[in-house]
């Protein structure tokens, strides 16, 4: 099956854009992690402070792990995506 340059091209450019997302990702998840870091810093020096609010945040705490396993999951397909269209536009090449 031969390719065409415009699938080539589509796919050399889908591949650019997953490649930017994954990058953009971990950028957020570094930002984050550093985030999180600070919060449980700030925690230690006030615990039955740091304690209340985790008690009052509980429900935002759970969305949030959620949010994470989606968010991932997410991430690892946009890394299977990028392997499956190398893998392609290497067959056709």
């Amino acid at each position: 099956m031969e390719m065409t340059n415009k699938t080539r091209n589509k796919l050399k450019e889908r591949l650019k854009a997953t490649e930017k997302w994954i990058e953009y990702f971990l950028d957020v998840e570094k930002n984050r992690s550093i985030s999180k870091k600070a919060l449980k810093a700030l925690n230690k020096d006030k615990p039955i402070l740091g304690f209340i609010f985790r008690i009052i945040y509980l429900p935002t705490r759970i969305w949030d792990f959620i949010s994470d396993i989606i968010w991932w999951n997410r991430y690892r397909k946009c890394c299977k995506e990028v392997e499956f269209i190398k893998q392609e536009l290497k067959n056709y090449e």
